[in-house]
């Protein structure tokens, strides 16, 4: 394995792991999710979070009768982290309470972040259009 595609699994897998610590925090904290809003939160996080996991730790997944290779598994990963993030950011904002209690910069971090995993997402899904396709290799 070069050294980059270690850097970009370990990063997966650093990742998931804590986007699953994430979510069983919310548990720990409030119980048991309840509310289709918490319940959707928490579910979220462990679908991406466990993609991340895997994308991290597996060459492939065989899910059914099709097997993904791991940087497509990172692309769906990282896109979902995307669409997660700008969801909970711009229902935040229309509430008046965002997460980091930034205001109206929030928007402004959560295009940049959003941006970024979307064409880290893109990366993964193409083998590499602008990073080095070496690093997308499956072994």
């Amino acid at each position: 394995m070069n050294r980059r595609k270690a850097i970009i699994r370990r990063g997966l897998t650093g990742g998931g792991v804590a986007t699953l610590l994430l979510a069983a925090s919310f548990v720990a904290v409030l119980g048991v999710p309840t509310t289709p809003s918490l319940l959707l939160l928490v579910s979220w996080l462990v679908v991406v979070g466990s993609a991340m996991v895997v994308a991290g730790r597996r060459e492939r997944v065989s899910i059914g009768s099709t097997t993904l290779d791991w940087p497509r598994v990172a692309a769906i990963a990282i896109a979902l982290l995307a669409v997660g993030w700008a969801a909970v950011s711009v229902a935040g904002l229309l509430a008046g309470e965002t997460i980091t209690g930034l205001g109206p910069l929030e928007a402004v971090l959560t295009v940049g972040v959003v941006g970024y995993f979307a064409w880290f997402a893109r990366e993964c899904w193409v083998g590499g259009a602008s990073i080095d396709d070496e690093t997308f290799v499956v072994d």
